[in-house]
């Protein structure tokens, strides 16, 4: 029987969609998502993805957003173009996230949509995915791929990509397991051939695919570790960094490396500033509250100027939080805690290429200057994948600083901790003839040995906080995006510049030119760039995922009070969309008007 039709004339909109693929935890909704997204970026498209998913591995809702288009975009549109819904509970969530016009496909197998879910300017394609792949293949499991072939008839995918991809993803579980799986598309695309006349609205036209990658944020942190010559690392599984421990389990050991999962934050911590005193270039990966329980240790290493990397992939918080959601609340954290005073490096990249290199970055501060430094990313830039040109390799260099590892020093007259223009003191690892030496984590002198002497207290500290001087030429610059002569301002850091990027494209074709400020190191604070920068701006824009403003007020400690800027901060732990920045910026330009729907989500502007 075939199901109502409206048919409603439209024009399609091509290669430009946003689909939510939604059900609950653990039912293979992300494994779909994955294969949706491998086929847009096979049909050219450059893509980005956003898992949104409960801290428990089965159970409660979860779903995994695809956007695609010909244009790179780093974030999620303003609104939903397809959801694919596989219970109620997916539509209760999201259908006020729905464009008008959009379309989901739901499975009424065992649930109905009441009335007072739907909208009349979004159209409905009830299908019984569960009952056809129960009845009709025998394994209700396969209703995901049945809604794969549903989707790809809509929207106009790739028919022999989609079965390439489906079939490499089943390979390893057998010829009976694909032939199920290839049967489910056919029946998603039959049952659009036979039961629905209506168009989607939406449609792909392939484009060629080019050299490039579909890559994590993630894994982009652990291929830069890797190429940097990171060969240790240490770390404790915890929601959103564990990809990375996983990532460099699985490809470190064939490059020498060793890779170690701790038995907590503590021991993680305190084996890479034992290996990296060692010689070897090492680093670990954890979120807030790991972070939390490093905080001495990171201490130690800053003392004994032991080069580590920190990865910090930011979460939701306070305590336990919400695990699976992304925040950038943990900055003052990173920035400012620990008893006493270190020097420390913070980066924070943009994109999943930027995280990449910024890694490598990391690592070259790391060992140049002999201290901590911590890459600061965010659950929705590092779990989120993109598509990426090629990495250059040719582009990355390691550079291990003062390191001494063919001798050359004397035993009795080296100094590990010498007092130098730079603060940085020739590093000599154990084994090097004539290097032996003393690393106390307490006060000590040029030669390692514990003193309270005064003057030497003040020394030591001005030797090592000197660092922090001495690095600004070589650290990541911030860089300037859109309109360089807009006197109309952003200001962020982290995965904020994909919404933004898009929100000053919009904001031009209205007549509004726009700049941002995309902040790369977070510490040492870039001062003086801040300070340029909004000397000449009219109004300034400080976007950031926290409720107390953070990076604003690091900003306020250089610029003063300043009427002229305002905070644009969510903390929902879901990322921003481009409309609500659009919002934002025209409340305060242009009060009389306003960009968004009543039904879209709101931001905090202040």
């Amino acid at each position: 029987m075939r199901h109502p039709i409206r048919k409603t004339a439209h024009s399609v909109i091509i290669n430009d969609i946003e689909v939510l693929f939604g059900g609950q935890a653990g039912d293979g909704s992300l494994t779909t998502g994955d294969l949706i997204a491998t086929v847009f970026k096979r049909m050219g498209l450059e893509l980005y993805t956003f898992k949104d998913f409960p801290s428990r591995i089965r159970g409660g809702h979860t779903n995994y957003v695809i956007r695609a288009g010909e244009h790179r975009h780093y974030g999620l549109a303003d609104f939903v173009d397809a959801m694919v819904a596989f219970d109620v509970e997916c539509v209760q969530k999201h259908i006020t996230e729905m464009r008008p016009g959009g379309f989901v496909i739901f499975d009424n197998s065992s649930d109905v949509l009441t009335e007072a879910l739907r909208r009349p300017d979004v159209f409905f394609y009830e299908i019984p995915l569960a009952k056809i792949a129960k009845e009709e293949l025998g394994l209700e499991l396969v209703r995901n791929t049945i809604s794969l072939g549903v989707l790809a008839a809509l929207i106009g995918m790739d028919p022999e990509i989609v079965r390439k991809l489906v079939t490499a993803q089943y390979a390893r579980k057998g010829d009976k397991v694909v032939s199920q799986n290839v049967a489910a598309i056919e029946a998603g695309e039959r049952c659009v051939r036979e039961c629905f006349t209506r168009e989607s609205g939406y449609g792909l036209r392939a484009r060629p695919d080019g050299d490039r990658l579909l890559m994590m944020g993630n894994d982009a942190i652990g291929y830069g570790s890797l190429v940097a010559g990171c060969r240790f690392m240490a770390g404790y599984p915890i929601t959103p960094a564990t990809d990375i421990l996983e990532w460099m389990a699985k490809h470190a050991p064939a490059y020498g490396g060793i890779v170690v999962q701790a038995e907590d934050e503590l021991a993680a911590i305190n084996m890479v500033i034992g290996a990296s005193y060692a010689g070897v270039r090492a680093m670990t990966a954890t979120s807030g509250p790991g972070q939390a329980l490093m905080t001495e240790a990171v201490g130690l290493a800053g003392v004994v100027e032991t080069p580590i990397v920190v990865i910090e992939c930011a979460r939701a918080g306070p305590s336990t939080g919400m695990p699976t959601k992304t925040e950038q609340s943990n900055l003052n954290h990173i920035i400012f805690s620990g008893h006493g005073e270190i020097p420390k490096v913070v980066l924070a990249p943009e994109t999943v290429e930027d995280s990449f290199y910024l890694t490598v970055d990391a690592f070259n501060l790391a060992d140049r200057y002999q201290l901590p430094v911590f890459v600061l990313t965010e659950q929705a830039l590092c779990q989120s994948k993109e598509s990426v040109a090629r990495l250059d390799l040719s582009a990355v260099k390691v550079d291990r600083g003062k390191l001494v590892r063919d001798g050359g020093v004397v035993f009795g007259e080296y100094k590990r901790f010498s007092f130098s223009q730079d603060g940085v003191s020739a590093r000599v690892i154990p084994g090097v003839e004539g290097g032996m030496h003393l690393a106390a984590g307490s006060e000590h002198s040029e030669a390692g040995v514990i003193t309270e002497d005064a003057r030497n207290r003040e020394r030591m500290m001005e030797k090592r906080m000197h660092k922090l001087e001495a690095m600004r030429a070589e650290l990541p610059k911030p860089r300037v995006i859109g309109d360089p002569s807009a006197s109309i301002s952003f200001i962020a850091f982290g995965s904020n510049r994909g919404p933004i990027s898009e929100a000053q494209d919009r904001l031009a074709a209205r007549g509004i030119a726009t700049r941002l400020l995309q902040l790369r190191t977070l510490w040492p604070f870039p001062e003086e760039e801040v300070r340029d920068f909004v000397s000449t701006a009219s109004q300034v824009f400080v976007v950031e995922n926290n409720y107390s403003g953070q990076l604003e007020r690091l900003i306020r400690y250089v610029t003063g009070p300043l009427e002229r800027m305002h905070s644009v901060r969510k903390y929902s732990g879901r990322p921003f969309r481009p409309i609500e920045i659009i919002d934002a910026v025209e409340r305060i330009v242009r009060p009389s008007q306003t960009a968004m729907q009543a039904w879209a989500p709101q931001v905090a502007v202040r």
